[in-house]
């Protein structure tokens, strides 16, 4: 399964501001989920990924999120954090 809390799992599904139907379209249950699967396909680490999703915003989920975990893969900076190295 994973090792984040449940609170952090809570926390995370209740700041969804963007319709649940925009997640499941993504193939995913709620907001962890979709995050959890965006970490998972990029070979980032999920704790990194939920602070940067964090730190951006929900609305940024399918934009900024993105772009960010990407960028990150691609060694723009901030590859060590993403891996779980820093």
């Amino acid at each position: 399964m994973t090792d984040i809390p449940l609170a952090t799992i809570l926390r995370i599904n209740a700041a969804r501001t963007i319709s649940l139907a925009r997640y499941e379209e993504e193939g995913n249950f709620d907001r962890f989920g979709y995050i959890k699967d965006l970490a998972e396909n990029h070979g980032a680490d999920l704790p990194a990924v939920i602070e940067i999703a964090e730190l951006l915003g929900p609305e940024e989920d399918f934009d900024g999120l993105v772009t960010t975990i990407e960028d990150a893969a691609e060694g723009f900076g901030f590859g060590a954090l993403i891996a779980g190295e820093a």
